[in-house]
């Protein structure tokens, strides 16, 4: 029977999560420290840690650096959490480098240790890969907390990121901001440069005594330089790529196109050190000419075939209360915005995203700072060229279909964001919100930030078992409605199919449905919504 790396790394068994830094360590020893091949940057905080990662993991693609990108969790598939460049993990990497991982956890345990968790795993499985395929630097994500974080196993990382810190995870991580940014700020390590968001003042000030006591310059990003522009119409091309355009010659479509081309002729990496047990041995980065993965490799390519760059163009301004949210003719909808003095434009659409790019940006300056080539033009390409699921994601509209947004807020600062969002690009809809919450979320307070918005809730378990019943969901929602005086519909669904089906029928093909709650929950709703148009069920 084949291997089933992710079969083994979600073994019921070691899924609990027992924080403390112990086993990674001696894991990652026994597996040669192959963190200590890599540098990163190390992002924590409690919202918005995956979209920083995206926009900054872009960023430094479009500067030429072969870029690794590990986040959790997983929205659609497991092999988005490790990604290079972009692009998942195969499933024979995947394979290959658990199997690594396997030999020495096992061997942990036959020698009377503690096996590791499944975020210790999976942590150990990324490193290999990112190792193995020589990338040059990481944008690692923190699981939880920061401190006893198995990520935080590696040195002082390029730059260690704080993004915003709010109550979450309070049964771990302590019932105060304080507490909470003790932990996140465990990240900071002598030798780094630390990024933080403007925390509130009890959290800044935990941050800003850990960047002094490391000794590390602290770098806050000034929001009163931040201008947060309309969701318009952007002319497809160059970093806007999408079906039926052709790529630019600096954009990494471009550039992997190239590769295929030339692949016969490319080097590839060698891993492994002869000899000996790969308990012993790590993944050993030899010296090549550039190998066909290699920003080198595809720089060279972009002066062979260099094409003059076209720049972005807005076309027009999207009445989003008029105009479908999906693909407009010829156009991307993007978020324009300008951050001390320039001028962006991100597919990802929520009002808060700025935000989160402003945070890239002072990433990728403090990286420059530390010897990274990352040009102006880089920085802004890769705003454009992110993509997130379920961060204010809007599905393609199709005939007879609502407009459907995904958002994975799933903590009281994230419900008040994406209902500050729903306001600024709907401004005239009042959502239809399909919820599944988890139950040890503040979801009360949730519920507040999105209540007095609503026409309607369609409540549902999410496939978690933390999950909160739907049944006492909805009485939550009545409780809540009735407190702010807010009028809407609520409906109890069986599963995510029935979910799906009463939100439209209540919604109508010219209304808005807005899924959130849990990102565990993302890919059912999607999967939903796919089988609804594949059983021709959108007709109203």
């Amino acid at each position: 029977m084949p291997f089933d790396a992710i079969e083994y790394i979600n073994t019921p068994r070691w899924l609990t999560s027992r924080l403390g830094l112990e086993r990674i360590r001696e894991l990652l020893d026994r597996l040669g420290r192959p963190q200590d091949r890599l540098k990163f940057v190390h992002v924590a905080g409690t919202n918005g840690k995956g979209s920083t990662c995206a926009f900054t993991a872009s960023i430094l693609a479009e500067a030429g650096f072969k870029t690794g990108l590990f986040t959790s969790p997983y929205v659609e598939t497991f092999h988005e959490r490790i990604r290079v460049n972009g692009r998942n993990i195969s499933d024979e990497d995947l394979t290959a480098a658990t199997l690594r991982v396997r030999e020495c956890a096992e061997a942990m345990e036959a020698e009377g240790g503690e096996h590791p968790t499944e975020f210790e795993l999976m942590t150990a499985v990324a490193l290999v890969h990112f190792a193995h395929v020589g990338c040059d630097i990481v944008v690692l994500e923190v699981g939880l907390g920061g401190r006893l974080d198995s990520t935080n196993v590696i040195a002082a990382p390029e730059v260690a990121a704080i993004v915003s810190i709010a109550l979450d995870h309070t049964n771990l991580l302590g019932n105060t901001l304080a507490e909470i940014a003790h932990e996140k700020a465990g990240i900071v390590k002598k030798g780094s440069t630390v990024v933080s968001w403007p925390q509130e003042p009890s959290a800044m000030e935990v941050v800003e005594d850990a960047a002094r006591r490391a000794g590390d310059k602290l770098v806050v990003p000034d929001f009163s330089l931040l201008s947060v522009g309309k969701v318009v119409g952007v002319t497809c091309g160059t970093a806007l790529e999408h079906e039926g355009h052709a790529p630019c010659s600096d954009s990494p479509r471009f550039a992997a196109e190239l590769r295929a081309e030339h692949a016969p002729h490319a080097q590839e990496l060698q891993a492994g050190a002869e000899g000996g047990s790969t308990c012993e041995t790590a993944s050993a980065r030899g010296q090549h000419t550039p190998c066909s993965d290699s920003p080198r490799f595809a720089a060279e390519l972009r002066a062979e075939h260099a094409v003059p760059a076209q720049k972005l163009q807005v076309s027009s301004s999207i009445d989003s209360h008029r105009t479908p949210m999906s693909q407009v003719e010829g156009t991307l909808p993007m978020r324009q915005f300008s951050y001390r003095g320039r001028e962006y434009a991100t597919r990802l659409l929520g009002s808060y995203q700025p935000s989160n790019a402003a945070m890239a940006i002072e990433i990728a300056g403090a990286l420059r700072e530390r010897g990274w080539e990352i040009p102006n033009e880089a920085v802004a390409r890769g705003i454009a060229e992110t993509r997130w699921p379920a961060r204010f994601e809007v599905l393609d509209q199709l005939a007879g279909m609502p407009t459907v947004v995904i958002d994975g807020g799933h903590n009281p600062q994230g419900a008040g964001v994406l209902a500050d969002s729903l306001r600024d690009v709907f401004p005239d809809k009042r959502p239809v919100f399909l919820v599944g919450i988890l139950a040890d979320k503040d979801y009360r307070s949730m519920l507040r930030a999105v209540a007095p918005l609503a026409s309607a809730f369609v409540c549902v378990t999410p496939p978690n078992p933390r999950a909160l019943d739907a049944a006492d969901l909805a009485e939550a929602i009545r409780e809540t409605c009735g407190e702010l005086g807010a009028r809407a519909t609520i409906e109890v669904a069986g599963d995510f199919d029935d979910a799906a089906s009463a939100a439209r029928k209540i919604a109508g093909s010219e209304g808005l449905i807005c899924a959130f709650g849990s990102l565990y929950s993302i890919a059912d709703v999607k999967a939903a919504f796919l089988r609804a148009v594949d059983s021709n069920s959108l007709q109203p």
